[in-house]
């Protein structure tokens, strides 16, 4: 006989029932029976909504933090091609004009705060670009890239009297938008030669649409003072250093 036996499960004691009789086989003790198993419990109803268990952990010092969306970045040849126009136009102007260049600016900007006419330029002078050439395109942090841009200029000098054209002819229809850059010859001007600029444009996506950051450009970017007021003659108030008149002086 091996020494270790398998046992089931062990029946409960039995009750004190009176002892069985001489000879009788072992194991006729009554066993009590055991109460039926009841039906199996219903399934639980299948519910629309999540359950506790599928809901994810949260933080225990507050809601799960929101993850941010990351802004759209620019396509890179969208970007420069935008860039390279832009470059053009920023780089051409004309005093007699100044006009036609804010209204052409504007379109690039996202919302510009003022006239932008004067972004980056003086005011004064006459200069035209010819073309661009896009280089690099680099991330300039989120939803923002630098564009390296080449543009040839030619700028003007003045040789004689020049101003706004007292009788504009009409503009030609052309199947297109207005470029800032100027005529190639005007009255008064004579062209110089050409130079290579090179500049770094900054685009982003805003409202849906590929524009220009030039916030940098129009940071402190103010009017330009004009010539101080002549005093007048009813003016009598006295500056700093005037001297004071006595009643009845001589002064």
């Amino acid at each position: 006989m091996s020494r270790f036996r398998l046992f089931g499960r062990s029946a409960p004691e039995p009750p004190p029932y009176p002892a069985p009789a001489h000879g009788s086989p072992s194991g006729a003790w009554p066993v009590p029976a055991w109460p039926a198993a009841g039906p199996p419990p219903a399934p639980r109803p299948a519910t629309a909504g999540p359950t506790a268990a599928d809901d994810p952990p949260t933080d225990p010092y507050g809601f799960p933090p929101i993850p941010a969306v990351a802004a759209s970045r620019p396509d890179p040849a969208e970007a420069a091609a935008l860039a390279g126009a832009f470059a053009v136009d920023y780089l051409s102007w004309d005093e007699d004009d100044p006009a036609r260049r804010g209204r052409v600016l504007r379109d690039y900007l996202p919302t510009p705060g003022r006239d932008p006419a004067r972004l980056g330029w003086s005011g004064s002078g006459r200069q035209r670009a010819e073309f661009a050439l896009p280089g690099l395109v680099r991330p300039d942090g989120e939803g923002r890239v630098l564009v390296d841009v080449r543009v040839r200029v030619t700028p003007y000098r003045a040789v004689g009297e020049h101003g706004p054209d007292p009788s504009p002819e009409p503009e030609p229809e052309v199947a297109g938008v207005p470029a800032v850059a100027p005529a190639p010859t005007g009255r008064g001007w004579r062209g110089c030669a050409s130079y290579w600029i090179r500049i770094n444009v900054p685009v982003t996506v805003e409202g849906g649409r590929l524009v220009v950051d030039a916030w940098e450009e129009t940071l402190g970017e103010e009017p330009a003072p004009g010539p101080p007021a002549a005093p007048s003659a009813d003016d009598h108030s006295l500056a700093d250093d005037d001297p004071l008149v006595a009643p009845g002086s001589a002064w």
